[in-house]
């Protein structure tokens, strides 16, 4: 301050500035450095101010004095990056890119400068440009892992899954016990091979046991490995370290949801929004469990408040057509359904030939386009005919089990397995959007049988039948990961086995009760639906859960007693005995949810019956 008085120059005054700028006093910095821009006007007084407002976080001022700074000494390159800092810090991206670009321009190895446009580009969703500098900020820090690991993150951004891992594991290499990276390898690997991200996230465990990003991930994958007892394990502990884990409580409800607990998942559903209220996947999960535990009201009501939201997502678009659907209302459950495709690569691989209102199909070659299960694709071939009836050709991409059959049903359609190509059309229509292209709603459907078996095959097999009793074919549970509402317990669908007025059949690829001497497995004798068809036709009647095979039986008039949970699929709606798809089945539906018993009473009781 004395030499200030004794010499009022710039230099003297940029240095008492700086004084008292490293002393907190920042505003008198501030008052000394105009002082100093007041004798000469200089690039680094500008520069040194702009430091000092951006201590006082006045952010008009700071940019200010590095455009001064700029203008004086367009190669400042102190004053370029801090502006670029500045602008982002403002959140004016375009012009923090732009005074970015300037300084990377000046010094390109510059640490700083790369890291920061990267972050720039990455935020405004520009991977590629992102990826560019901080590979380039890799080669100049190729000991830093916070880099190989942002790098990984990006790259995973772009979908290239290898070069993520690449990164990712280098990252590991520099810095073993960066648990982010060991989770996000997991979740590149979690889908194709769940065990070995498992290991991954293990490795992880073990660097810290009560990291709650751990457990998560692999609570998610022990669930998705249908292990739901380890998954909640870990969920309960992170529930213990932390009774606020929102995440942990969901996905808690939908391990109860896995192994029907319904009442359970609505619980944690309850929870997890108590926590976070408007949060849309816990208000889905809700509207799930109180759509499985009978309350459908309720549920519809939850959905139609999520799809109103700006950021509803399909899988509530779909929920809330499906239950729309099982009250029969066409109008408006149809196009909420429809939304399931978006949710693939269909629009993506098809484009401007995707089907639309009305359908034009007149002299166009028409795909129907292979994206459901084994059983929508047989209830939907009663539609077959009409599209081939309106258009020049038809193609239909199915599952190898089920050409045969379809082929000898409907020789006027051209059929094709999913690896095909199917480039050669002019419109495509997925196989469950052909009653809606049709506008043909649920007062249109005719129950009649629409397949027949061969009848080669069907003599071929009735050396098997060869008994005096009624002769009743089972099917008890089908794919083991999804519809477990529908399943029956082995021990429990035996008791219809006793009835001895019947031989029982089980029609079960895998697991049958090879140990039951009452029940002969079919088994060896199915290679496709064509087998399955001329089984079914040797049979007098067949019982069985809701799967692809009581959609075969109904389509070739074989009288079906299908058995189905509180909460049964859309198709079934809420009735209790008789069905619009089809004449021949009649519908034995549970009274409370998981319990079969009562269904299975019913189902001994018909049998006495039929059989008299």
């Amino acid at each position: 301050t004395k030499a200030f008085l004794y010499n009022k120059s710039a230099y003297v005054a940029e240095n008492l500035a700086k004084a008292y700028y490293l002393n907190n006093e920042t505003e008198n910095s501030v008052k000394i450095y105009k002082q100093a821009l007041e004798y000469e006007q200089n690039d680094d007084i500008y520069y040194s101010l702009a430091l000092s407002y951006k201590k006082l976080n006045d952010y008009e001022n700071v940019i200010n004095c590095y455009l001064k700074a700029i203008e004086i000494n367009p190669d400042n390159y102190n004053a370029l990056y801090n502006i670029t800092l500045a602008y982002s810090d403002i959140e004016d991206d375009e012009k923090a890119i732009y005074y970015g670009l300037k300084a990377y321009e000046k010094n390109n190895c510059d640490i700083g400068i790369l890291t920061v446009l990267a972050s720039l580009y990455e935020k405004n969703k520009d991977y590629n440009s992102a990826i560019k500098f901080l590979e380039s900020a890799v080669k100049s820090a190729p000991d830093k892992a916070i880099y190989f690991y942002n790098l990984g993150v990006l790259y995973s951004k772009i979908n290239n899954k290898n070069l993520s891992l690449e990164n990712y594991k280098k990252a590991l290499i520099i810095n073993p016990n960066q648990i982010e990276a060991y989770v996000n390898i997991a979740s590149l690997y979690k889908q194709k091979n769940p065990e070995f991200a498992l290991e991954y996230l293990k490795t992880a465990y073990k660097i810290d046991e009560n990291n709650e990003m751990v457990m998560l991930a692999m609570a998610q994958i022990y669930k998705d490995l249908n292990q739901n007892e380890k998954s909640c394990d870990l969920l309960n502990k992170i529930i213990g370290l932390n009774p606020n884990s929102a995440e942990a409580y969901s996905l808690l409800g939908i391990n109860a949801m896995d192994t029907v607990k319904y009442d359970k998942a609505l619980e944690y559903s309850n929870k997890a929004l108590a926590i976070c209220p408007d949060n849309l996947n816990y208000l889905h999960e809700k509207a799930i469990a109180l759509k499985y535990c009978g309350k459908l009201k309720e549920a519809k009501s939850i959905l139609e408040r999520i799809v109103k939201s700006e950021n509803a997502d399909n899988q509530s678009k779909i929920a809330l057509g499906m239950l729309y659907l099982q009250e029969k209302d066409f109008q408006k459950g149809m196009p909420l359904y429809s939304v399931r495709n978006s949710d693939t690569k269909f629009p993506e691989k098809y484009k401007e030939k995707i089907w639309s209102k009305p359908l034009n199909i007149k002299n166009k070659k028409v795909l129907i386009y292979s994206n459901c299960g084994l059983g929508d694709t047989i209830m939907y071939s009663r539609f077959f005919p009409q599209i081939a009836n309106r258009a020049e050709k038809v193609i239909v991409q199915t599952d190898f089990e089920l050409t045969e059959i379809l082929k000898n049903n409907f020789p006027q359609i051209n059929f094709i397995n999913k690896s095909e190509n199917t480039e050669n059309c002019d419109v495509v229509i997925p196989v469950m959007d052909l009653q809606y292209a049709l506008d043909i709603d649920f007062t249109g459907i005719d129950g009649t049988n629409y397949l027949r078996a061969d009848d080669n095959l069907v003599n071929k097999f009735s050396e098997i039948f060869a008994t005096n009793k009624k002769k009743a074919g089972l099917f008890w549970h089908g794919n083991g990961k999804i519809f477990k509402n529908r399943a029956i317990p082995a021990d429990i669908i035996q008791k219809i086995s006793t009835n001895s007025d019947y031989q029982f059949y089980s029609l079960q690829i895998k697991d049958d009760m090879t140990n039951n001497p009452d029940i002969i497995s079919l088994s060896k004798y199915i290679k496709s639906y064509n087998d399955t068809a001329a089984l079914l036709k040797n049979i007098d009647i067949l019982i069985t859960i809701d799967s692809s095979i009581a959609h075969m039986a109904g389509a070739l008039g074989i009288i079906t007693f299908l058995l189905l949970p509180q909460t049964a699929e859309w198709r079934w709606f809420f009735d209790t005995d008789k069905t619009i798809w089809y004449k021949s089945i009649k519908i034995f539906k549970q009274k409370s949810y998981n319990n079969w018993f009562d269904v299975l009473d019913k189902v001994n009781s018909e049998l006495n019956n039929y059989a008299g």
